[in-house]
């Protein structure tokens, strides 16, 4: 997979100082795979367009607020994404552990492969699958627990040696 020289950090301080061409190649860069983001975790195009376009109002609005210290640009960009969508899905009542969930198996094809941090690949099953369902499906641990059949506390224990190992690995 091929590292991208695009620079997160730098574009989101030509927004906050009102570069709309920064804007504009952030868009560019990023909207597609947004986009293929949010239509899978709506499940609806048309809805996925408007998540992607409020997602660019905010990020237009607020990139100056941008703090590189709680994170990677792209994870700042792509976590208002999320929550948006979530919001939406949540005002819409539209229940947020649907069967939509990636089998462990679907993870090397598709969304979860171009959205993803590349170090998700060198996760365990175990590890992988919990991370999948609740940054992409907004699924609280109550629902992994019963759609795996898992207990709660073995499911937070998978969660959190999944993020240390991706933080391990971005070290």
């Amino acid at each position: 997979m091929a590292v991208s020289t695009f620079d997160y950090e730098a574009t989101l301080r030509a927004c906050g100082a009102g570069d709309q061409n920064a804007l504009r190649d952030l868009f560019q860069h990023e909207a597609p795979h947004m986009l293929a983001l949010s239509a899978k975790m709506f499940g609806h195009h048309e809805l996925a367009e408007d998540a992607v376009r409020d997602t660019f109002i905010l990020l237009w609005k607020n990139a100056a607020g941008y703090d590189a210290a709680t994170g990677t640009a792209r994870a700042w960009i792509y976590s208002i994404l999320r929550y948006r969508v979530l919001g939406q899905m949540r005002q819409r009542g539209q229940n947020l552990a649907e069967d939509t969930s990636p089998s462990p198996l679907s993870f090397d094809t598709g969304i979860y492969r171009t959205a993803s941090m590349p170090c998700l690949a060198q996760l365990d099953d175990a590890q992988r699958l919990p991370l999948l369902m609740a940054f992409y499906n907004g699924q609280t641990l109550e629902q992994i627990a019963a759609r795996l059949m898992t207990p709660v506390e073995q499911i937070r224990a998978q969660l959190r040696t999944g993020l240390d190992a991706i933080q391990g690995q971005q070290a």
